[in-house]
């Protein structure tokens, strides 16, 4: 069942970005040379702060880039395309959007070798992984996609990959989300995040995970009053199975939550201006750590 929510909240000027630099943002721009938090950004000092601070604080380069984040980012990178095509009355193919993916693949390689100084970052593949099958399994998923409903919204796209900031509270930065689809269809604002994922997507995970979508409806909060459309919120999760299976989960979000996701935002930004980065050891955070050569925690092992 999809949670309907009429997305209340803040509704900031010219839709969450600050007129005037508030403190908040002042101070998040001397520690990490961003304005703002993002939920990537929230979510990692969550998990390890000692890795946070190697990459926001400290811009240190890493012994390697895990591949599954190129992986994603290139995805991520073809459906932006396909749905940018869409929008604009373009037609484009399979082979374009796996062209898109190549491309977006060797961008962030070059990306992360200028801000290693020039140095040339490895990619650090999955012992079963190799790079023809993982472009391999990019190509798998990037037909499903086309072959799925989700190739074809119903309504009017409204936005794609839309970065929108929104001011939860007068002592925080202003945080950002960048989404990546709404469309109008049939009096609903429908948000949508695309996921990649080596399984299935239960309910349960996409409720787990509904913190991000939530923070996304609270940034379009302002769009959603102009337009009189409530919001419904939905994961778009394509596995990296030998068969690609293609999945829309609604979720189901509690509006008293954002409260509770502004304390949590209060508390990692207090930690953050405290300095408290921390290593947080533990075989999910430091098997693939890219930082791992650097951390007192594994130093000590």
């Amino acid at each position: 069942m999809t949670t309907v929510m009429n997305v209340a909240g803040p509704a900031p000027p010219s839709h969450g970005v600050s007129a005037i630099p508030r403190s908040p943002n002042l101070a998040a721009e001397q520690l990490t040379a961003r304005t703002y938090l993002s939920h990537s950004q929230i979510s990692l000092m969550r998990s390890c702060p000692r890795k946070f601070a190697y990459i926001y604080i400290e811009k240190a380069p890493p012994d390697f880039i895990p591949s599954s984040l190129i992986f994603g980012g290139s995805i991520h990178a073809s459906l932006e395309t396909y749905f940018r095509a869409k929008l604009e009355g373009i037609a484009i193919t399979a082979s374009d959007l796996l062209s898109t993916y190549h491309d977006a693949w060797t961008e962030q390689l070059a990306r992360a070798r200028e801000q290693a100084g020039g140095t040339e970052v490895p990619v650090r593949f999955n012992k079963t992984d190799t790079p023809a099958s993982v472009h391999a399994t990019a190509e798998r998923m990037l037909a499903a996609f086309l072959n799925s409903t989700l190739a074809e919204p119903k309504g009017t796209i409204l936005g794609v990959e839309e970065q929108l900031r929104v001011m939860l509270s007068p002592d925080l930065p202003d945080v950002l989300a960048k989404v990546d689809l709404v469309t109008h269809t049939e009096g609903w604002l429908h948000v949508v995040d695309f996921k990649t994922s080596r399984s299935r997507w239960t309910a349960q995970k996409a409720e787990e995970s509904a913190d991000q979508l939530l923070l996304y409806a609270v940034t379009l909060a302002e769009l959603s009053r102009s337009l009189g459309l409530p919001a419904r919120l939905h994961f778009a999760v394509i596995t990296k199975a030998k068969t690609p299976v293609v999945q829309l989960l609604p979720v189901q979000v509690d509006p008293g939550r954002v409260e509770v996701l502004t304390q949590t935002i209060a508390q990692v930004w207090e930690a953050i201006r405290a300095g408290n980065f921390y290593p947080s050891p533990s075989p999910m955070n430091c098997t693939t750590c890219p930082f791992r050569s650097r951390c007192p925690a594994m130093s000590r092992k």
